[in-house]
């Protein structure tokens, strides 16, 4: 494919990422423009870009792409103002990597000639060159103009392959599917780490005790799909051991007990699924757990 020039607009994590896995892939990086001259300077060595600065007009007008990957908050405003000043050009492809957000952030880019992108890696891009190392599995969710979306697709084929196109108005869910995917695994793991450290064990060695298990739930999720991967008391039907976890959490934070409960109905749901789980435990669990939530009392398992 044609490899075009790329001007990164925003050197945090995500767009660093973004512009190491493009260089690797063969793409000139033409410039890196951001309101710190030291972000941009630092990406700019990791990309082996010779063009550097604060001014991102003149940085834009360099680039046949240019990606603007400020935090979300400041992407329409970023780019009202460098099209105000000249920046975008007719054929230009402007995109951004949010994933809340949808092309329509990128008017101003638009209604200048440029055709405008919504690229959404489906990655946690905390490190830049971490961040580019992952970018070769990922997904990049596309949406916006047909154009855009065909250019769009042939960068993702050049860094993974993996591509897929959604609606602008599914935004806002796809995005909300990806934090509770990866966002809130984090705050459940805090959440068992604060019930391991309640067990007895260490504060220094919880974190470390659960990620082979954490490691061995994604290799199995990958592996069997759902909801074959679901393993544990709920799969199996077995009420007894889900009321004594209701039990001895009673002894913690109230909004604990709250939320193994939800979860543990919503495991519930793939235990069905997954068939092995027979109806009688099934509507035990199921009793155990609503009256959980309705009242916060526990009642003997009949």
């Amino acid at each position: 494919m044609d490899r075009s020039s790329i001007v990164l607009i925003g050197a945090g994590a995500a767009g660093s990422s973004m512009a190491i896995a493009l260089g690797r892939a063969g793409f000139d990086i033409a410039a890196i423009a951001s309101r710190s001259l030291a972000s941009a300077e630092r990406c700019a060595e990791l990309t082996g870009c010779t063009h550097a600065g604060t001014d991102l007009e003149a940085a834009s007008q360099l680039g046949d792409v240019v990606i603007i990957a400020t935090p979300d908050g400041a992407i329409a405003s970023t780019c009202r103002q460098i099209a105000d000043s000249g920046g975008f050009r007719p054929g230009q492809l402007v995109l951004h990597l949010s994933g809340a957000l949808g092309s329509d952030a990128l008017l101003p880019a638009r209604q200048a000639g440029a055709d405008t992108l919504s690229m959404h890696p489906v990655q946690t891009l905390a490190e830049p060159i971490k961040g580019a190392e992952l970018l070769t599995g990922a997904w990049f969710c596309l949406e916006g103009s047909n154009n855009a979306v065909t250019r769009g697709k042939a960068i993702a084929e050049s860094i993974s392959g993996r591509s897929i196109v959604i609606e602008s108005s599914k935004k806002a869910l796809y995005h909300a599917a990806l934090c509770v995917a990866s966002n809130y695994l984090v705050t459940l793991e805090a959440m068992a780490e604060q019930m391991l450290t309640r067990a007895g064990i260490p504060e220094e060695n919880a974190l470390e005790l659960l990620m082979p298990l954490i490691r061995g739930g994604v290799e199995n999720l990958a592996r069997s799909g759902l909801p074959d991967a679901l393993t544990g008391p709920i799969s199996r039907g077995d009420a007894e051991t889900v009321r004594k976890h209701l039990l001895v959490l009673k002894e913690g934070p109230p909004e604990t007990v709250t939320l193994y409960a939800e979860l543990g109905l919503e495991t519930l749901k793939l235990a069905r699924e997954k068939g092995r789980v027979q109806s009688e435990r099934a509507e035990a669990l199921t009793a155990l757990l609503e009256e959980q939530l309705a009242q916060g009392l526990l009642t003997p398992i009949r």
